[in-house]
């Protein structure tokens, strides 16, 4: 994948781009998070971060488009009613990562063998209909 590509993913998915090989890696963080976890602030990744990655497939126009989303519980209702429009895009996981945390946080996995671009702004509409702009 081009490192143009995978800007332009990340800039529509507000996040940052990270190139590892021919996958595309793009993170936002959740700067609105306050999260503890046993009473302690993080600002880890594997807490507060939408993390995206992009691979090749054999097709040229599509690529393996997966996805681990960090939402509140008011905020996950939202995107699911949204993303389910989406012909191509899975919801592989819901699920929670961390016991005592607040606020209480729930992550999501997605899915999908789709153009890159469509995905990234299929979610990006989603995020939006979620309250994450």
């Amino acid at each position: 994948m081009s490192k143009t590509l995978c800007s332009k993913l990340a800039e529509i998915l507000k996040g940052e781009a990270e190139q590892k090989k021919d996958v595309c890696m793009v993170t936002r963080e959740r700067k609105d998070l306050k999260a503890t976890i046993l009473g302690h602030p993080t600002h880890s990744d594997l807490v507060i971060a939408l993390e995206f990655s992009f691979e090749p497939t054999s097709n040229k126009n599509k690529t393996l488009n997966l996805a681990e989303l960090v939402f509140l519980q008011e905020e996950l209702n939202p995107f699911l009613k949204a993303i389910k429009k989406s012909d191509e895009i899975k919801v592989s996981a819901i699920h929670n990562h961390w016991l005592f945390e607040k606020p209480r946080l729930i992550y999501m996995h997605l899915e999908s063998i789709q153009n890159p671009i469509d995905f990234a702004k299929e979610v990006a509409e989603a995020l939006k209909k979620a309250g994450l702009k």
